[in-house]
């Protein structure tokens, strides 16, 4: 294109001015600055990916960040919500073919089974899944991405004169034989409504028949039921609580280190661990966008930005030993991610369970 064409109003350099030059020749200057900077721009456009989780934000933040950082071209909305209200969201939006959904993560790894099992995951090449443990994944779709005991939390001042406990039944033996000191002074997650918490008394009975006794226990102690990890917490350091029972243990670790009222122990016989799991959604329309998140959780850098910047015990055996308790036994039991997690949310089953949890247990405005 000739420059008249493009320039149609400015005559040709010969026959200006030299004021009328100048200024030709700041224009030209301006436009092809703007032309230029056009590319960059689009250049800098973000996609914006939607993470839906049960993960609390201020513990997941710094991994956010880092990842953004590293990854300019892409910007996180992330959805913080409960394990059971996530898990029926999922279905609302397969139902109503919603797509505002890209990568599902939560604590609950039997409903996240569950919604996999439901082909709503899309899978994940296993070749860019970094050191993931064979129990921690399932059918290149699913994937554990932390390690998480799961612990009991104390008032340290309460508690003081009492041995701790090393095995359950040295718990149930404890409750029983001081209920004076501990009815309504024990509390955990309602699993009524606490997808985690559902799933954490279900391991249990997994684990060892001695869990019925224990839960005879509780009942006798009228334990007290909360919806949220920071309730337990809350109540346990100002007293109200003398002990929390199945609490994850990051949260509990990252209290304790700041309270010091608030004591951490766990069981020598077993002690659950649990994994965050996260999959790509199937009907995502950002896919390649969400497996980049997914692998840098996966990866060697976000597991090293997990370890030293957030609340988060990673996966990654080097990393996660500086970031369990100090105690750590041998007896940690991994949940393994697979069909058989399917077993208590088999709707007979899980109406009994809770049904026989609700005429036991109630939640503190109950009572």
């Amino acid at each position: 294109m000739s420059a008249r064409s493009l320039f149609p109003l400015i005559s040709p350099l010969s026959v200006c001015s030299a004021r009328s030059a100048k200024y030709m020749l700041f224009a030209i200057t301006a436009l092809l600055v703007m032309l230029a900077a056009i590319p960059a721009a689009f250049s800098q456009e973000k996609t914006e990916i939607d993470i839906w989780s049960t993960t609390d934000t201020a513990a997941f933040e710094s991994v956010i960040r880092a990842f953004e950082t590293a990854n300019p071209d892409i910007e996180i909305a992330y959805h913080e919500i409960t394990t059971n209200a996530l898990f029926e969201h999922v279905l609302y939006a397969r139902d109503r073919k919603d797509n505002a959904i890209d990568l599902v993560i939560s604590s609950a790894m039997d409903l996240q089974v569950k919604l996999v099992n439901e082909g709503l995951a899309s899978p994940f090449s296993a070749d860019r899944a970094g050191a993931t443990p064979s129990w921690a994944e399932w059918r290149n779709e699913l994937y554990g991405f932390t390690y998480e005991p799961i612990v009991l939390v104390y008032n340290k001042e309460a508690f003081r004169g009492y041995p701790l406990p090393k095995t359950h039944s040295d718990l149930a033996d404890l409750l029983i034989n001081n209920l004076p000191t501990f009815e309504g002074k024990v509390g955990t997650y309602d699993a009524a409504s606490s997808g985690a918490g559902y799933l954490f008394f279900t391991q249990d009975a997994i684990q060892s028949d001695k869990i019925f006794r224990v839960i005879e226990a509780l009942s006798r102690a009228k334990m007290r039921t909360y919806d949220y990890t920071s309730a337990i917490l809350d109540a346990v350091a100002s007293g109200d609580l003398i002990l929390g029972y199945n609490v994850i243990g990051t949260y509990a670790l990252e209290r304790a280190s700041k309270d010091p009222n608030v004591g951490i122990f766990q069981f020598k016989d077993y002690t659950i661990v649990m994994s965050r799991t996260a999959f790509i959604y199937k009907h995502s329309r950002k896919k390649r966008e969400a497996e980049r998140f997914l692998e840098f959780l996966l990866s060697e850098t976000g597991q090293e930005k997990m370890a030293r910047d957030s609340a988060l015990i990673p996966i990654s055996p080097d990393m996660r030993r500086s970031k369990l308790p100090a105690d750590s036994t041998n007896a940690y039991l991994p949940i393994k991610m697979g069909i058989g997690l399917l077993t208590y949310q088999d709707p007979l089953k899980r109406r009994y369970f809770l049904d026989v949890w609700n005429s036991i247990f109630k939640k503190p405005e109950e009572q």
